[in-house]
Parts: structure tokens; C-alpha cells; sequence
């Protein structure tokens, strides 16, 4: 049993502390490789005599060379941490080439995108030159399912485009080439000229990618089925369903347009409201379905006479039609009424199952802004509204213009 005197028992308490091994224990592991004086022997399984002195003279070198191992550990982590970041910075702020330029499989890589896009794509060079292309561009832009997609390779992007894309897409591609930057020409509506010689609706976005050569990708979207749904729905919203002519939201959307307009130029502007005499009668003769004919037939007749495209002829409501003449002064709406007029009563109903003796007749009131007697739209309007009661006052079927 090794015993200890008090002093050299608090020295070897402190030296545990600082880590036994480093002096003693990890001679055997080779983590640290202590050498021993000239008097010293390496540990073993023999019992140690350890004296105090020996104690004491090696607890002061071990402790100095821990500390100095520590700060040089110290140095070696925070050199290793500056060199790191170093590096992360460099790597963010100036990127290795491969994170910036496409190579190697990545053409192969973008030409399997392009295969697999489901949107019509095309990739060009920065003359213009086809590089790669899908199916759906060949059956977009050649109008033809059945065609390579090597029908395209080659062909000149520009000969599909029009003016003014066809400029626009060329100031686009001279100013990357000059000046390499990162392009995104976010989606634009153009017109694209197919093989066949006819035009289509398209949007279209153009996108650079980063490669020794410039190369472009175009997605062109098709949008000849949404502009066609497009229409249709602007139809339903702005036509009345029976007549075919303008509805009332046309109608005063066109109205508060057209005053403004003329005001500011110093033009005429008229308006000329149309009610059919005794419709109710007639409804209550024949029925409602044969009506509803009868308004058809007289929406027909308003709309062949308009003096010109720009006049909006609609359904006011029920059986009242009202006019919008942008441009027609006083005696050119009253032409028109009684143009109006005369192939109204020309009209017969035998082609709807009615007898030749049936006929229907119209009133019409008018009222013209010319020379600022009016202060709104909404005041002609009812100008013309007051004038149509004076002609159904006087006996109906007649025009009546507004002082």
C-alpha cells in the first residue's frame, strides 16, 4: 500500500484534476507521449514509489505544458474557424465555376426538361438557332403531331416571331450577349406566325441560362382556347341573351365613355330611345313566345341602321332600346329614327306563324348635347327619356326630339 505524506497527497489530488492521463495514463494509449528523465522508468504493474520532490518538480512542468498545449489547441481551433469562414465567404461571394456555368451532363440534363415539359419549349442559342425543341413546340409551331422534334432544330427563332416582339426579343438578346447577366422576361403576350402561314395567340417567357455559350429557353403557352372562352364570356356579360344587342351595362358603360370623350373634344354626342307601342297587348294576344320573336325581329331592324360602328345600339329594358351616337348631332339621330322607323313598319310576322294583318310600330324620343346645354350624361339621357312620353303622348308611333 503506497502512502503518502499530506503534501505530496493535495499535490496528486491537483494533478488529477488537470487530467492524470496526460502524465501517466495515456503514455500506454499513445495519445500523448511523455518522456521520461534520465532516472525516471515508465510506469508499470509494479507497485510506484512516488516521492513527494518528484511530485512537486513534475506537477509544475505538467501544468505549464497543459496550459501551453491548451493555447496552442486554443490557436490551432480559432485559425481553423477563421479559415472556414474565409472559404464560406469566398464561396458566397465568388461562387466556383460549376456553380455558375452549365457543363458536362448538363445539357443532357436540360435536354431531358426539355422533353418532359408538358408546356411547348424551345431552347436557342444567342444567334436565334434552334438547339433543342419538344413535341408540343413542333405540334404548336408546325401545326403537325406527327413531325420530329428535329423538324425545328436549326430553324431561325425569329422567322415565328412578329413585330414589335420580333425587335423587343432582339434588343433583349444583343444587350445579354454584351452584357452576361442573369434574364427572366417574365410571360408576354405576342403573336407567333405558324408554318402554315397562319397566326396564333401565345405567351411566351424567356429564360437565360448560364453556359459557356449563351443558350435561352422559351415556354410559349397556347392561348387561342382562352382567349376563345375569353370571348364567349365577355359575350354572355355584355349582350343581352335575346336580342343579341349591347345590355344595359354596355349601354351606360358606353355612354359615361362617349360623354366624356366628345366633352373634352368639343363633339356632338346623342342619345335615342326606342319603345315598342302596345306591347303588352301584343304579349297578351299572341303570347309571350311569339313576343320574345317579335323583340328579335325589331333588334334586328335597330341594328342595320346605325349610322356607324361606333353607335351602341341596347336592349334599354323590357321592351324600351335606347342608342348611344358618339359624333351625331341633331339631325343625324333624327335621320336614323326615322330610318328606324321606316323598317319597323316594314316588318311582317308571318315567319313566325303570325297573320299579315299583324303589324307593331315604334315611339322614339331623342336629345343631342352640342352646345353645352347639358351639364351630365345622365341629363341627356333623360332628355331623350322625356321627349319618348311626349311621342307616346301624341299618339304613338312617332319621334319626338327634346328642345
Amino acid at each position: 500500500m503506497l502512502e503518502l505524506t499530506s503534501t505530496a497527497e493535495k499535490q496528486l489530488s491537483q494533478i488529477s484534476q488537470v487530467k492524470m492521463d496526460m502524465f501517466i495514463g495515456d503514455t500506454l494509449s499513445g495519445n500523448y507521449h511523455y518522456k521520461f528523465g534520465a532516472n525516471e522508468q515508465p510506469p508499470s504493474a509494479n507497485p510506484l514509489k512516488i516521492e513527494p520532490q518528484f511530485l512537486s518538480n513534475n506537477l509544475a512542468q505538467h501544468t505549464t505544458a497543459n496550459a501551453a498545449d491548451l493555447a496552442a489547441n486554443k490557436t490551432r481551433t480559432d485559425s481553423n474557424e477563421y479559415n472556414h469562414f474565409d472559404k464560406t465567404l469566398e464561396t458566397r461571394f465568388n461562387p466556383p465555376h460549376s456553380t455558375t456555368m452549365l457543363g458536362g451532363n448538363a445539357l443532357s440534363s436540360l435536354s431531358t426538361l426539355v422533353d418532359y415539359m408538358m408546356e411547348a419549349m424551345i431552347v436557342v442559342d444567342e444567334f436565334g438557332n434552334i438547339q433543342m425543341a419538344n413535341r408540343h413546340a413542333v405540334a404548336l409551331l408546325l401545326d403537325c403531331n406527327k413531325s420530329s422534334t428535329n423538324s425545328l432544330i436549326g430553324q431561325r427563332w425569329q422567322s415565328y416571331l412578329t413585330e414589335p416582339q420580333k425587335s423587343h426579343y432582339q434588343q433583349m438578346i444583343l444587350e445579354s450577349t454584351f452584357e452576361p447577366r442573369p434574364l427572366n422576361h417574365l410571360p408576354n403576350e405576342t403573336t407567333l406566325n405558324m408554318s402554315n402561314g397562319q397566326t396564333i395567340d401565345v405567351e411566351m417567357s424567356v429564360t437565360h441560362f448560364p453556359m459557356s455559350e449563351p443558350l435561352f429557353g422559351i415556354i410559349i403557352r397556347d392561348l387561342s382556347k382562352y382567349r376563345a372562352e375569353y370571348q364567349q364570356l365577355y359575350k354572355w356579360a355584355s349582350t343581352d341573351c335575346l336580342t343579341n344587342l349591347s345590355n344595359r351595362r354596355v349601354f351606360d358603360a358606353d355612354l359615361k365613355h362617349h360623354w366624356k370623350t366628345c366633352i373634352e373634344q368639343g363633339d356632338p354626342i346623342s342619345v335615342l330611345i326606342i319603345d315598342i307601342d302596345h306591347f303588352k297587348s301584343f304579349n297578351d294576344n299572341h303570347g309571350h313566345v311569339m313576343g320574345d320573336r317579335c323583340l328579335q325581329k325589331i333588334a334586328a331592324a335597330i341594328q342595320v341602321s346605325l349610322p356607324n360602328e361606333n353607335c351602341t345600339a341596347a336592349r334599354y329594358g323590357g321592351e324600351e332600346f335606347a342608342l348611344v351616337m358618339p359624333n351625331c348631332d341633331t339631325s343625324e339621330v333624327q335621320a336614323t329614327a326615322q330610318l328606324i322607323q321606316q323598317n319597323i313598319n316594314a316588318l311582317t310576322y308571318m315567319d313566325i306563324g303570325l297573320d299579315i294583318s299583324v303589324s307593331v310600330s315604334v315611339s322614339q324620343g331623342h336629345a343631342s348635347e352640342v352646345n353645352g346645354q347639358f351639364r351630365t350624361a345622365n341629363a341627356l339621357l333623360c332628355a331623350a327619356d322625356t321627349a319618348l312620353y311626349r311621342a307616346k303622348a301624341d299618339g304613338r308611333n312617332r319621334i319626338n326630339a327634346c328642345c
